[in-house]
């Protein structure tokens, strides 16, 4: 099988291209393009030509079929058979470009440039290999890129392995240059759906959940059914034992978010996710809902809080989610139950991209985003102010009023800068990201057990990833260049994450000096910038005094005092570590009632936004009108009454 490409394009005068170039016997015509394989009581295959009608060679069946056939598959197609009554046994294979009906005289009297471009076929089928493999990739290269979808590659990884070894090892240059990777994906799928019928469950629901429920057992995860009668609503929460480790540990700032079409039930999949004290983020808990609201979301709330001990969170991180707002707030009921506090605080990019579409006046939008930015609270509400008034629409004045004006202290950051950990972590990002990358592998047609083996599998990736983590956070040093030896020295004594940073600031003084920005006058380790307010580090402005200033300020002593900051504590200083105190006001029983109600509006909004949704995505014509009129019924006699 050795140089393979070159003995088909050298024997095409005598092998099996000749019968490219001439005819083959079918019912008694010859026909142009074709070959006639005869089988015989010998079980050999003869292969005619059109000038002698005599077998040019004989192969044994079997070697043609598993070595040659393979090969050629894309170049010859079957045209006909036969099969006679002694056992023997004929058939035509025609050559692919074969046109079998004459072309149509309508094209006369048609200009040029309105014609269709067909293209030309040779008249004595003279093709070179490159030409096949264009039209019609052979059987033998598809049985390589088979055998290495089953390993499980991404398809750019296959087709260079596919070529690499077609080409070194076996000289099929020709028939894999033009293998692509959509061609690629397609086959890896048919590969994969029969062996993916483990994933498509049951067809009955509840056998789904109970086999879920079991496989997660099997894993060693915690795992609990539960249902919310007056919602019709159920679901179950499952979690390792190890994330729930880390969430009672590392959850005082928890990150929640929903996700969904990753089953066929449109099950909604909620994830808890924090980050570690390597700096590594990583899954605290999950739970499947029937039903997004916030009773469903409180139960599996509770739930969690029973699995881990001795968890007090005092922030969620979440995406403007009243549904999320309102399950915290009554899972985590805070000083009026004798506990700490936890507060629900909002994504700031969730934030800013609402603005995009809801404040659609461009100077309004960047005062509310300076607003949004800005480190005290007087400042903060004097912007917004400027903004209401600056605001030409009535709808978008009405809409800061009800929804950013007396809420600051969820979405603005002036409520953050008593915590570093605060100003790190901003946005769902990361969370977002676990659920991107989740759906890369699951699909919408596959089970509730489907996507639970896709979810281990991602969670194990992740506890593999931070064990990687954890092992580089006091072993790895970073290495650049342009750096003065003793800064250098100094930063390999602090863990890789942190020297990573501070390398970051020290690069970034040499830009300082290119925008032409003054040595800025410092008398102490302490800058009011972000960077500093965020990692508590040295940052930029501290080496651009120390290096081109008159005053050395990171003397070996203050070196020690940042390095000594994670000796034992690690990432979690910054959870500990506070800046200042911020005494936010009081509320009054009539503000908590009027803020319940809204919260409770909005929950209701938004369920039925998302109702809506569903119906618009998976409802026929009819649906969609029912709904919509059922909804105008349900909420037209309140309306009625209110405005009357």
């Amino acid at each position: 099988m050795e140089n393979l490409d070159e003995t088909l394009e050298a024997n095409k005068e005598n092998l099996l291209v000749t019968a490219f170039t001439s005819g083959a016997i079918t019912n008694g015509a010859i026909k142009k393009g074709a070959i006639l394989l005869e089988k015989t009581e010998n079980s050999r295959t003869k292969f005619y030509t059109s000038s002698q009608l005599t077998p040019d060679q004989k192969l044994p069946m079997c070697e043609f079929d598993e070595e040659w056939w393979p090969l050629v598959s894309n170049i010859w197609t079957r045209y006909n058979y036969k099969n006679h009554t002694n056992g023997n046994s004929w058939k035509t294979f025609a050559c692919r470009f074969t046109k079998h009906n004459p072309s149509s005289m309508r094209k006369e009297g048609i200009p040029d440039e309105k014609r269709r471009k067909t293209e030309i076929h040779s008249p004595d089928h003279t093709y070179t290999i490159e030409e096949s493999e264009k039209l019609k990739r052979s059987q033998f290269v598809r049985n390589l890129v088979e055998q290495e979808a089953i390993k499980n590659y991404p398809p750019p990884a296959i087709v260079n392995a596919i070529k690499e070894y077609a080409i070194e090892k076996l000289d099929l240059s020709s028939s894999v240059k033009e293998l692509r990777r959509k061609e690629v994906t397609n086959i890896k799928s048919k590969v994969y759906k029969p062996q993916n019928t483990y994933l498509t469950s049951n067809i009955n629901l509840e056998l789904d959940i109970e086999e879920s429920v079991v496989f997660f057992k099997n894993q060693e995860y915690q795992v609990e059914r539960f249902q919310i009668l007056h919602r019709s609503s159920h679901g179950f929460v499952f979690a390792h034992p190890n994330q729930l480790e880390k969430l009672r540990h590392f959850g005082w700032l928890t990150l929640i978010d929903s996700t969904h079409k990753t089953n066929k039930y449109d099950w909604r999949l909620f994830t808890l996710y924090i980050r570690d004290n390597h700096g590594c983020w990583d899954v605290g808990a999950h739970f499947f809902v029937s039903k997004e609201d916030s009773d469903t979301v409180t139960e599996a709330l509770k739930i969690i809080r029973r699995f881990v001990c001795f968890w007090k969170p005092r922030y969620f991180l979440s995406d403007q989610s009243n549904v999320e707002a309102n399950g915290i707030t009554i899972a985590f009921p805070g000083l009026s139950k004798g506990e700490q506090n936890c507060e629900v605080i909002f994504c700031t990019v969730h934030v800013m991209r609402t603005w995009m579409t809801k404040i659609y006046e461009t100077k309004v939008r960047r005062k509310m985003i300076h607003a949004l930015h800005k480190i005290t609270k007087i400042g903060c509400d004097e912007l917004i102010q400027q903004a209401i008034d600056e605001c030409q629409a009535p709808t978008v004045k009405q809409y800061i009023l009800r929804n950013y004006i007396k809420n600051t202290n969820q979405w603005a950051l002036w409520a953050r800068q008593h915590s570093p950990l605060l100003l790190q972590i901003t946005s769902t990002n990361a969370i977002e990201s676990y659920h991107s990358e989740l759906k890369r592998t699951t699909v919408s047609h596959h089970g509730l057990i489907g996507a639970c083996h896709k979810i281990i599998a991602l969670d194990a990736k992740k506890r593999s990833d931070a064990e990687y983590i954890t092992f580089e956070f006091r072993t790895k040093q970073i290495s650049v260049v342009g750096i003065d030896f003793e800064i250098i020295d100094q930063i390999h004594k602090f863990p890789f994450p942190i020297q990573q940073k501070i390398v970051s600031e020290v690069h970034a003084v040499e830009k300082r000096i290119e925008k032409g920005k003054d040595v800025p006058v410092l008398t102490s380790l302490n800058c009011y910038c972000l960077f500093f307010r965020q990692y508590l580090l040295p940052c930029r402005h501290i080496f651009h005094n120390h290096l081109y200033g008159e005053k050395k300020l990171l003397t070996t002593n203050a070196w020690e005092q940042f390095q000594q900051m994670f000796m034992e504590s690690r990432f979690e200083v910054y959870i500990s570590r506070e800046l200042v105190e911020i005494e936010l006001p009081k509320k009054t029983e009539a503000e908590k009632a009027m803020e319940n109600r809204r919260s409770t509006i909005n929950e209701l909004i938004e369920r039925t936004r998302n109702a809506y949704w569903r119906v618009e995505e998976k409802g026929n014509a009819v649906q969609k009108s029912t709904f919509i009129e059922t909804l105008k019924a349900s909420l037209g006699s309140i309306l009625n009454a209110e405005e009357q």
